[in-house]
């Protein structure tokens, strides 16, 4: 095969290797890497023959040309060299699977050859590394292995976990039976904290057994990084827990990686998250998050993922938390251009509160004239950061729904929510602010005063221009499409300097909105014969020289674009637009503003349309066609007076 030759010359550098692939009557199973594998990886090609052996299975594993799903989460098979590969499924769709051997993922559906047979003999192809050369030992000997020899020419080490080995000799049986298994009691995944993860741990005291057992997965779940993260969804897994005489898992306390992309280099992190459950069963809200400083070690009783960070215990701040997280420089540079106004909200004594806190990708994304404004305004700035802070309050997503409101230390603006599920397995929550909505890129993480969620954006200052907003949001995509080929979209997305008469309000019909409208108006109107009326009907909506946010919304009567009068009211919580000439009424909805750097703009349940709006199109054609008549007139009777 073409795409195999250089794991070929790998097995013809060594005899046993050779002899076992040479052999058609060796009932084995190899998972070989394409040449791609190399390509990317070429420490790969230094492999010794024992970790080339790593590859190859002593038995035929049939269960990935079968289809079918499994039972357990994990198949584990030995391999020639003593060793052991991790062969995970993940379900696509109905019946349809992808599979993956340690990290490696199998790629043979792509060319319709599950399982290429030759005699007794399978052989499936990887087209991603199976994860780093293998450790010849447990968990247990990898961390408290004092010979520099197994670590030579590889990408890891054990220096940075002399911490966890000092603890792990405090409690002997839980080191033995868990981090020391063997095949006879079960396979895990194990995050180990480095040096540094314990140095951020204020109180050692309470390390325990408890914090211990929460780096480890329930029995039989080997996961490695790519199968973890492969289908975009959120895998929850529970922990082990242990006592004198059972194994069991500990459904309390579950486990899951996520990836973090940064859009600006396309780089993304790995973090292995945990819920908080401390010693003696005390469960506090929220989750522990540790960057994976190092994945996919394979072991014999597992795979080894060192972290930088103590999962399951609590004991930082969210000002610690903020100032150690390399995301927040940005933010942590305006929260003390203020001083200690905000800061207060996050000591120790401070109090409870939850804080969405923009990452530097936020203020990134704030056009240039705008934060020169921030910066300059600390009033403003200052009214900003108090938008991201609910007091007295630990939100964690599990309280989030798409009715959720909450009031912020600002006192005249609220936070909405909205809960989205999509894709499968994977719930995307989003948070409403100052007409902003962003959406929580790391959620729960825990505080001793507090939680914090991370979002892409900052609330209340807007980065796009009402056309621009229109033309990206999903809800409007019908006012979008009428508003397309209309002289007011220039009203909307001006390009010279702001002035205080381009702001305006925009109160926009949703795609709901639309459906109501009678089918016959609505088509008359999109025909292409009555823009003049259509442009006429939407400047009903428009405020012009006005940037009104919710809470600037008052019952009074205003002067519309097209010089006609609306009525604002309010009834009970809600306002509403009511047009005196139809008698119309539509609805503000609550959580529908959205800031544009010239206005902004109020999602509205109805739209203040009507028949008669037609005319505006046959006025027009009558004044044009009296202007035609009058040329014609002039142009005959000039002559005649001549004459």
């Amino acid at each position: 095969m073409s795409d195999m030759q250089q794991f070929r010359a790998q097995c013809g550098r060594y005899q046993v290797a050779q002899a076992y692939m040479e052999d058609s009557n060796a009932r084995i199973t190899t998972f070989a890497p394409v040449n791609d594998v190399y390509l990317y990886n070429p420490d790969l090609r230094a492999e010794t023959q024992k970790e080339v052996l790593s590859h190859i299975v002593d038995t035929q594993v049939v269960e990935i040309s079968e289809g079918r799903k499994w039972e357990k989460q994990t198949l584990i098979r030995s391999t020639i060299n003593s060793g052991y590969v991790y062969i995970t499924q993940f379900e696509n769709n109905p019946g349809n699977f992808s599979y993956f051997a340690n990290s490696g993922r199998v790629c043979n559906h792509e060319s319709n050859q599950w399982g290429i047979i030759s005699g007794e003999q399978y052989l499936y192809k990887i087209c991603t590394p199976m994860g780093h050369r293998p450790y010849p030992g447990t968990t247990l000997s990898f961390i408290r292995d004092d010979q520099t020899t197994w670590m030579m020419d590889r990408q890891y080490d054990n220096k940075d976990l002399t911490e966890l080995r000092d603890v792990l000799n405090r409690v002997p049986d839980i080191a033995l039976v868990i981090f020391g298994s063997s095949a006879w009691n079960g396979f895990h995944t194990f995050f180990l904290p480095s040096n540094a993860a314990f140095a951020k741990v204020i109180d050692r005291n309470r390390i325990d057994r408890e914090v211990l057992l929460a780096h480890v997965t329930g029995m039989n779940r080997v996961l490695f990084t790519w199968p973890w993260l492969y289908d975009g969804g959120i895998h929850y897994y529970p922990s082990i827990r242990f006592s004198s005489n059972i194994i069991e898992d500990n459904f309390k306390l579950k486990l899951t990686m996520r990836n973090i992309t940064d859009h600006r280099t396309g780089r993304w992190d790995l973090y292995a998250v945990s819920e908080v459950y401390e010693r003696y069963s005390f469960f506090r809200r929220g989750a522990v998050w540790a960057k994976v400083l190092v994945p996919n070690i394979p072991v014999q009783n597992g795979v080894v993922h060192i972290v930088d960070n103590v999962l399951g215990i609590v004991s930082n701040t969210i000002d610690m938390l903020l100032m150690d997280n390399y995301r927040a420089t940005t933010l942590m540079r305006y929260i003390n251009t203020i001083g200690q106004i905000v800061r207060n909200y996050f000591s120790a004594t401070g109090g409870l509160v939850t804080f969405f806190a923009p990452w530097n990708e936020a203020f990134e994304r704030i056009p240039e004239p705008i934060e020169r404004r921030l910066l300059r305004d600390r009033i403003w700035l200052e009214q900003i950061l108090k938008l991201h802070i609910v007091p007295a309050k630990e939100l964690t997503t599990d309280e989030i729904s798409n009715d959720t409101i909450v009031s912020t230390v600002d006192n005249r603006r609220m936070l909405y929510f909205i809960k989205g599920e999509w894709p499968k397995n994977n719930i995307t929550y989003y948070v409403i602010g100052g007409g902003i909505k962003t959406a929580l890129q790391m959620e729960n993480i825990a505080a001793t005063n507090g939680i914090i969620h991370y979002i892409d954006r900052v609330l209340g200052v807007p980065y796009q221009s009402l056309w621009e907003i229109l033309r990206n949001e999903t809800r409007l995509q019908t006012t979008y499409r009428m508003m397309d080929n209309l002289q007011l979209r220039y009203t909307l997305d001006p390009w010279q300097v702001l002035t205080p008469k381009q702001n305006c309000t925009f109160f926009v019909p949703t795609n709901e909105a639309w459906e109501k409208v009678a089918p016959t108006l609505r088509n008359r109107m999109t025909d292409g014969n009555h823009y003049q009326a259509l442009q006429y009907v939407m400047k009903r909506h428009v405020l012009q020289g006005q940037a009104l946010m919710y809470t600037d919304l008052r019952e009074r009567t205003y002067i519309m674009m097209n010089d006609e009068r609306v009525l604002i009211r309010r009834r009970g919580r809600y306002f509403e637009l009511y047009w005196p000439r139809a008698q119309l009424v539509a609805r503000v909805l609550e959580g529908g503003e959205i800031a544009g750097i010239n206005g902004f703009m109020h999602m509205i349940d109805n739209v203040l349309i009507y028949e008669p709006d037609l005319r505006a199109h046959a006025c027009s054609i009558e004044v044009s066609n009296v202007l035609i008549l009058l040329s014609v007139l002039i142009s005959w009777a000039g002559p005649r007076r001549r004459l």
